[in-house]
């Protein structure tokens, strides 16, 4: 498998933080992009450059940490509640309580809304305790993605402030590394020009200045302008990939596994109840895949592609629970998928990672979601499909209880039935689960078997006997016979013709 630039990894982890802050797609790319800007004008060292960049794209590592506390605290969707406070968040006391009395369970009766505004006031250390397991999470993360040392301890005080206001509160001025300091104004400038103006930005940076603002950065910014700080005229992922200092960092082998794993259980906080969800499905996806005789390198996409296919649930508010929310909700929630997937294959090294994930809700038959695609179904994805499918059904989760494994062996054989999972998937991921493996009696057009099903749809796409042989790993004798048979029971005489046949009962995968 192909080497990753770990600069692109935690670049598309920035894109997956937006979504988990209610930030517009490349906030933290742009903050990188000040941030850097900054570094050159103060003439930051090499290893200060260095963390500089990470610690702009990573600052908010940890955001879902605390997302299932804040949405329930804050009465509603806690992206919209992050996205509300992160003008004020390095402001005066007084400018976070004005804004806290418009968000606070915005949309509610005003009774529940003055109830929900007098708990979180009552809870004088609460947004403390937050930040703090926001800070410790996003260090412990950062050092499982394999980023320097000096990264994981400038996280670990992303909050603090120039006065020393901030968290924790025991590091100040000089205290905080620089690459946390220089990152603090760099995404301030981001969003309050983003959101107001030139001239409310520089007016707040010199309200700020000497209190949460390094007074040396703030000057910088101020010589410089923002507005020249935050100028982009070309792509800027890859305006902000230029900018990783020299040498480029890869991870290859061993070290790619964690670093993964570690984009999967950030996703996995977002919710209590899909702690180690990822970790699960890619323990019965990669057994599965052994029992279907996967390829290696298939079999480390299917791997890659069930760590990270959840990603993009960073994006749904942590207080959706299914059975109770509208339909803009479910929508919402259906979308899922397909941020994982643009956002996995702008990285290099895991295009065919993200497509498999971004599918990991589709079904043959067209009901899936978010696309609703029929057919084309390939080995990686389908299985990851069923493993999906049978963990989320024995777990408890979105407002429903677990069911008992027996129901969802089920529904899956159903599934089967009707065309929507193939039936090899199915049988794979049960073998894999240790559940019984019920004999599925399923009707197929022509009365053909499931191997010779395999093996027409490796004929449609043009494979040879030996070439199908090889796939499905039988003779090529056996395939001759597989084909006669298929020929005789579609009663087709030619290849052509059989393709047809395959692609009028959607039998092409």
């Amino acid at each position: 498998m192909e080497r990753l630039r770990l600069a692109e990894l935690c670049a598309s982890t920035s894109l997956f933080t937006d979504l988990g802050t209610g930030q517009p797609a490349e906030h933290g790319l742009r903050t990188c992009l000040v941030a850097m800007r900054l570094a050159e004008a103060l003439s930051l060292g090499e290893e200060a450059g260095r963390e500089t960049f990470y610690v702009s794209l990573l600052r908010f590592l940890g955001c879902t940490a605390d997302a299932h506390l804040v949405a329930e605290q804050a009465g509603g969707d806690e992206t919209r509640f992050f996205a509300g406070m992160a003008t004020v968040a390095m402001g005066s006391p007084r400018e976070e309580l004005a804004r806290l009395i418009r968000l606070v369970a915005q949309g509610e009766p005003l009774p529940r809304r003055l109830l929900t505004f007098a708990r979180m006031v009552a809870d004088a250390d609460g947004e403390e305790r937050l930040l703090e397991a926001h800070c410790e999470v996003a260090a412990r993360l950062a050092s499982e993605l394999g980023l320097p040392a000096g990264v994981v301890e400038a996280l670990s005080v992303a909050y603090a402030r120039w006065d020393g206001r901030g968290v924790p509160r025991d590091v100040a001025g000089d205290q905080i590394p620089i690459s946390v300091r220089v990152a603090i104004v760099a995404r301030d400038i981001e969003l309050w020009e983003r959101e107001t103006s030139v001239e409310a930005t520089a007016q707040m940076l010199t309200r700020r200045r000497g209190r949460a603002y390094d007074p040396a950065i703030v000057d910088a910014a101020l010589a410089i302008g923002t507005e020249t700080l935050r100028r982009c005229d070309d792509d800027m992922w890859d305006v902000v990939l230029d900018l990783e200092p020299t040498p480029a960092v890869e991870i290859a082998g061993p070290a790619v596994r964690p670093a993964l794993q570690a984009m999967g259980d950030f996703a996995d906080l977002k919710n209590p109840m899909l702690t180690g969800h990822s970790r699960r499905v890619t323990g019965l996806a990669s057994a599965a895949g052994q029992v279907a005789g996967l390829e290696r390198d298939e079999a480390e996409i299917l791997a890659r592609a069930a760590l990270l296919h959840d990603l993009g649930m960073v994006a749904v508010p942590a207080s959706f629970l299914g059975a109770t929310d509208t339909t803009a909700d479910w929508e919402r929630f259906r979308l899922h998928p397909l941020w994982t997937q643009r956002i996995l294959t702008r990285c290099a090294g895991l295009e065919p990672v993200g497509l498999a994930a971004g599918r990991h809700h589709e079904l043959l038959d067209g009901s899936g979601y978010p696309s609703g695609v029929r057919g084309g179904e390939d080995e990686v994805a389908g299985l990851l499909a069923c493993a999906e499918f049978y963990e989320e059904g024995i777990a408890a989760g979105r407002g429903r209880p677990s069911q008992d494994p027996s129901m969802v062996v089920e529904e899956m054989v159903d599934l089967a039935a009707r065309g929507a999972f193939r039936s090899d998937h199915v049988k794979a991921v049960l073998a894999a689960a240790q559940a019984p493996v019920p004999v599925m009696e399923i009707e197929r057009p022509a009365g053909l078997t499931e191997r010779e099903i395999d093996v027409l749809a490796l004929l449609a796409k043009g494979k040879s006997n030996r070439e199908i042989a090889a796939r499905l790993k039988i003779s090529p004798k056996t395939v001759g016979t597989h084909v006669e048979h298929v020929y005789a029971k579609a009663a087709v005489n030619s290849r052509a013709a059989a393709t047809l046949f395959a692609v009028d009962n959607g039998l092409v995968r």
